[in-house]
């Protein structure tokens, strides 16, 4: 054993770690017995089990932790659970990195992590603030077999809150560092004894925390933002749940993001405009559960989603506006009839279809004033359709036996256009002297994957208070088009799909009462045709296939509530992801971890409520070294976060004081080049009113 994985796994036996404190049992569970952890219930895996019996490694944030801990986005949720990571560019649109797979998700056509809302898939690019959520759920490993072409790493479930069928709401305002002004109001409205709707509207506006002593301004970060949600709830006289939610989110600011080095340590920039990064989306999901008298169960999911990114680094940055306007629109649909739990020697089974489109409009604009211009369209229609099932047997007690497949047709055709002009130095003075222009077009490029994804699961519970699981199951990242290549080569090229063949084992163990548990599970993963970021001829981000690499490494997971009003919370990650078979430009990558993977990730979390009304929380968390993507040359020294929070609630009213990065600790989330980097968020503070009505 490595010194690395010893330091991981002794301090993770200490800590004892887990899921957070305030996650709740989903449907109004009654609350747990004192001195005891609440159950919680996972919906993400599409079983319906506790996470304590859940076979997979899961993490859950609750919301309300969400919204003390001011969680605003995906990068802080990477930032709470074990080899979970991110890489942002944009303070808004992260894209995760889950055992280190993801970190080419934002220059790809494909994903590596799915991201749900209510059961939707999302654009998590376009996503932007977090609000009224019920719970997150993060599921760690391949998810391939239920959810298909985009779960290589993992997904995130994210669940908001059902309409109550009681009147009431509330109303919360936020004022912070950075000039951060946050307002939301949440209403309850019962229309009858069975249906209720919930609406959720606010606003956020911020100066960021980015400083241009150039301009003189400190808000060329700064953003505006506006959401809403409409979510409709009827139960029928059959038992059957009927939910309905229209979300709309929209995010206009800065894009001074991107700076020197030694500039960043102090969130500072030097360009002379602000850029700008505008995201928007609307959302409109739909859901039907019912379980029938004989214990079988009904679950049909659908929805459909517009986004738009509009993308413009400053134009000092390389001389001109570099950016994009896209597009893109989705909608997927899935239908599945499960069985009831089964008895000693019976069988249990799960069946359902899936079918889902996509649209997208991806336009790019690079330009090098007096010596080059690229102006490139793609337009890509893809398919998925998709059947699975899962067949269980419970051939004794304490054993069941788990044989789930998936078959998957995924499809996509792409048009694309590219207008190159420029000048060029033709004999060799050093002076741009001859003009060119050029036009290419690549109308109907296709792609077609056919997949079988199999997944076999062994689960072993001694006794109430043990559970033991081992998994081994097939991963896929569908194949794709380099969208904003703008040479006819690489974007008439698609890459090649990611397959994975992925063993999983895992152990959980709860005290008497669940006052306490400890949960661990170690995993391997060996990638064929892995899907990375290179930088092709002319500067161009390309995504291209590595021959072979693996993954593997640990998580550790648990909590203790030794008090009624204490609980303590820890996690504890190391992941091993590295290049087997990988050259590049002449360089060889064997060996190397990926890009930002932290080798490394432990945190331990205290919530303690001293007294009526009061709450306090603290916690902290250490990320270990990365090398940030694309430039894989540049070091993300390892860092520590502390985050705390006190509040005090009185009759309908709760004050609160948050702050995030306590110790205003240095870190980045992405690199230009090799000087060129974005720094993450320093320390901000923050105050909290709130009122129930």
């Amino acid at each position: 054993m490595t010194r690395p994985t010893r330091s991981v796994f002794t301090l993770s036996l200490l800590l004892t770690s887990a899921s957070y404190a305030g996650a709740q049992e989903a449907g109004g569970a009654a609350a747990p017995a004192e001195g005891s952890l609440a159950p919680v219930v996972v919906s993400a895996t599409k079983q319906g089990k506790t996470l304590f019996e859940t076979a997979g490694s899961v993490s859950l944030i609750d919301g309300k932790a969400v919204e003390s801990r001011n969680l605003d986005g995906l990068s802080d949720v990477a930032q709470q659970v074990p080899n979970v990571y991110f890489t942002n560019f944009t303070g808004s649109s992260a894209s995760l990195t889950i055992r280190g797979l993801g970190f080419s998700d934002d220059e790809s056509d494909s994903t590596s992590t799915s991201v749900l809302l209510d059961g939707v898939p999302v654009n998590a690019f376009a996503f932007g603030s977090m609000f009224d959520l019920e719970r997150i759920e993060v599921l760690r490993g391949p998810q391939s077999t239920l959810y298909g072409q985009n779960s290589m790493g993992g997904l995130v479930a994210m669940r908001t809150r059902d309409p109550s069928f009681t009147f009431g709401g509330d109303a919360q305002f936020d004022y912070g560092t950075g000039n951060r002004r946050r307002v939301s109001v949440s209403t309850d409205l019962p229309l009858t004894t069975d249906t209720a709707v919930r609406l959720s509207v606010g606003a956020e506006n911020a100066d960021g925390f980015v400083k241009n002593p150039g301009l003189g301004r400190d808000d060329t970060t700064g953003w505006q933002s506006r959401f809403a949600r409409l979510k409709f709830l009827h139960r029928d006289a059959g038992g059957g749940e009927w939910r309905f939610g229209l979300h709309h989110s929209e995010r206009k600011g800065g894009d001074d993001f991107f700076a020197p080095i030694e500039l960043a340590r102090r969130h500072e920039s030097n360009v002379g405009d602000a850029g700008a990064n505008n995201i928007e989306y609307t959302l409109l999901t739909g859901s039907y559960d019912r379980r029938f008298s004989n214990g079988n169960q009904l679950a049909v999911t659908l929805g459909g989603s517009t986004s738009r990114w509009s993308y413009w680094t400053p134009a000092s940055l390389f001389g001109a506006p570099s950016g994009f306007d896209s597009k893109t629109r989705q909608f997927s649909a899935e239908a599945r009839l499960s069985s009831a739990p089964a008895s000693v020697g019976g069988i249990d089974w799960m069946a359902g279809t899936y079918a889902s489109t996509l649209n997208k409009d991806a336009p790019y604009v690079f330009e090098i004033p007096g010596s080059m211009r690229s102006a490139t369209t793609a337009t890509v229609k893809g398919s998925t359709a998709a059947v699975f099932g899962e067949v269980g047997w419970r051939f004794a007690s304490q054993w069941r036996v788990a044989g789930a497949l998936r078959y998957e047709n995924d499809r996509r055709r792409m048009n694309w256009t590219s207008a190159q002009t420029g000048s060029f130095d033709s004999n060799g003075d050093g002076v741009s002297d001859t003009n060119y222009g050029t036009f290419d077009q690549l109308p109907n490029v296709k792609v077609r994957d056919n997949v079988l994804l199999p997944r076999l699961t062994l689960e072993f519970r001694p006794d109430d208070n043990q559970f033991v699981w081992a998994t081994v199951a097939r991963g896929y990242k569908a194949s794709g088009f380099n969208l904003y290549a703008f040479d006819p080569r690489p974007a008439g090229t698609p890459y090649a799909p990611e397959y994975g063949n992925y063993a999983e084992l895992g152990y959980r163990v709860r005290g008497d009462g669940n006052a306490w548990n400890i949960g661990g599970t170690v995993f391997y993963t060996k990638l064929r045709d892995q899907q990375v970021v290179i930088v092709g001829a002319g500067g161009q981000s390309l995504v291209a296939n590595a021959g072979r690499s693996h993954n593997q490494g640990i998580e550790l997971t648990g909590a203790i509530r030794p008090a009624s009003n204490l609980e303590i919370s820890a996690f504890a990650g190391y992941v091993r992801a590295v290049y087997d078979i990988y050259t590049n430009n002449n360089v060889n990558y064997a060996g190397q971890q990926f890009p930002n993977t932290p080798r490394q990730n432990f945190g331990v979390a205290v919530n303690w409520k001293p007294a009526p009304g009061w709450e306090a929380g603290l916690s902290v968390r250490r990320l270990g070294s990365s090398t940030l993507v694309p430039a894989n040359s540049v070091p993300n020294p390892a860092y520590t976060l502390v985050d705390a929070q006190v509040s005090y609630r009185v009759q309908r009213w709760t004050f609160g004081v948050y702050a995030k990065n306590l110790t205003d600790a240095t870190y980045f989330t992405r690199a230009l080049d090799k000087s060129t980097v974005v720094a993450g968020a320093p320390r901000t503070v923050g105050v909290r009113v709130g009122v129930d009505f």
